[in-house]
């Protein structure tokens, strides 16, 4: 199979919404042919022409924010084969037993496309199961529960079979599979059991609608080294702090793929820094700005400890880089047509512990967050070149007599020379049966990225400058 499974953040939407962008705009190109709430099949237009595609997807990891997991699709189980093999209720044996046939003789072949020359060898796999929602009744009273040791035997069997020495498997805690609230293994198990090697692999089993997509592990996200970032940077604020996989998707939202070292782009609230410091991961040539002098400070240092980390210099210039301004004097400090991108999570609203009144949230709107959000596009549109994108953030604010509230950015954005773009064209993506699936509209011009009950969600815009 030519296809490549691609596991998803937590927030699958922004995530599917992500790396469709880069399919359709950076050298990676191609399109998701079919998706769930956990993952996404992506058929690429030229990749596996590469005689190294393997770095490739190593590449296209890297720059992802929203992404967990890459592998090779080796196997697909339809959907119809699979419940008839693992039904939820066993009425016809025999069918059940012929229908597992079937299954293993595919696992059989997927054995050989994942494990290569066995005769002889100790091996070690892990399998992931996918499921379309985690807290479907399937996955957790039969896939988890009869599927999983089925496919765990299976292939342990298979491996003896043609000849392997040794054969073992990561057992999941007893606990969670009788529970039926078993997650898969994480990017850092991965990376800790070392399942990228010839005789060691994850082997994931992705659902969908259509089936079962079976594939390996080519290459995964390094949880760890952003965890790092996060928590060890010398400056931090986790309430008004964006995490690192958000700020990837940000930059990437800006459109600028090619030649990232020469794209300037600048954060005009850089905070302690988080954007910024993705931003120089990823090679740009970032600036930040901020009114808070102690948080221009911080930013310099956290960028200097990073660097340091990295064995490598910081930014040239970085104290002309990171400068004490207001938004509204940022045109005096920069020439017109300067940047090629901004991108920035502003001030969101104070940090609530309780919800807010309805009256309070509007109050605040009127008087701080609309004014503030139209001096950053008036000064935008003065510093970006025309055709350079504010990839941003709004907050939308719940309150507690009912509703919610958010500054309108469309309106902003109109009055000052803005045209807001979709973050995602559904008529790329083919739409499922299942409503909770679904996008509604053509154009996707928002997304949100919260949790549950959390009083301030962060939105994501896109928007360019005519």
């Amino acid at each position: 199979m030519n296809y490549f499974i691609f596991i998803l953040g937590s927030n699958w939407k922004l995530s599917l919404a992500e790396l469709d962008y880069c399919l359709k705009n950076s050298r990676f190109k191609g399109r998701i042919i079919d998706y769930s709430a956990t993952a996404a099949i992506v058929e690429f237009e030229s990749l596996l022409e590469q005689k190294y595609f393997i770095n490739e997807l190593m590449e296209f990891q890297y720059l992802l924010g929203g992404v967990q997991k890459i592998g090779k699709a080796a196997g697909f189980i339809d959907y119809q084969s699979l419940r008839n093999a693992f039904p939820e209720k066993i009425g016809n044996f025999k069918r059940v037993k012929n229908e597992r046939e079937k299954i293993r003789n595919i696992l059989n072949s997927v054995v050989d496309d994942v494990f290569l020359n066995i005769k002889n060898k100790e091996y070690f796999f892990a399998v992931s199961l996918y499921p379309i929602f985690f807290d479907d009744k399937y996955y957790t009273d039969v896939l988890i529960k009869h599927f999983l040791p089925f496919l765990n035997k299976e292939i342990m069997s298979l491996l003896f079979e043609k000849g392997a020495k040794k054969a073992l498997y990561y057992k999941y805690p007893e606990k969670y599979i009788a529970e039926g609230t078993l997650n898969p293994i994480f990017p850092h198990h991965v990376i800790t059991y070392n399942l990228l090697t010839e005789t060691r692999a994850e082997i994931i089993f992705s659902m969908t609608e259509e089936g079962i997509y079976i594939g390996r592990t080519f290459t995964t996200d390094d949880p760890n080294f952003k965890r790092k970032i996060d928590a060890e940077r010398p400056h931090k604020d986790f309430k008004s702090s964006i995490p690192p996989k958000l700020a990837l998707i940000l930059l990437n939202f800006l459109n600028l793929f090619e030649n990232r070292h020469e794209k300037k782009i600048l954060d005009p609230f850089v905070g302690n820094g988080m954007i910024f410091l993705m931003a120089f991961l990823q090679d740009f040539d970032v600036y930040g700005a901020d009114l808070d002098k102690q948080r221009v400070i911080n930013t310099q240092k956290n960028i200097e400890w990073l660097s340091k980390e990295l064995n490598q210099a910081p930014p040239k210039n970085l104290q002309e880089k990171l400068i004490v301004s207001d938004v509204k004097d940022l045109p005096n400090r920069f020439p017109p047509n300067y940047f090629d991108g901004i991108v920035s999570e502003p001030f969101m609203g104070p940090f609530y512990v309780e919800k807010p009144y309805y009256t309070e949230i509007k109050g605040l709107i009127h008087s701080q967050l609309n004014p503030l959000f139209h001096q950053i596009f008036e000064s935008s549109r003065y510093l970006l070149k025309k055709g350079g994108r504010i990839s941003i953030t709004s907050p939308l604010i719940h309150a507690l007599d009912g509703g919610a509230l958010q500054p309108d950015l469309q309106r902003i954005a109109q009055e000052t020379g803005f045209i807001t773009l979709p973050l995602m064209d559904t008529e790329r993506i083919i739409n499922k049966s299942d409503k909770r699936l679904r996008f509604s509209d053509k154009n996707i011009f928002s997304l949100i990225d919260a949790k549950k009950d959390q009083i301030i969600m962060r939105k994501f815009h896109v928007f360019e400058k005519q």
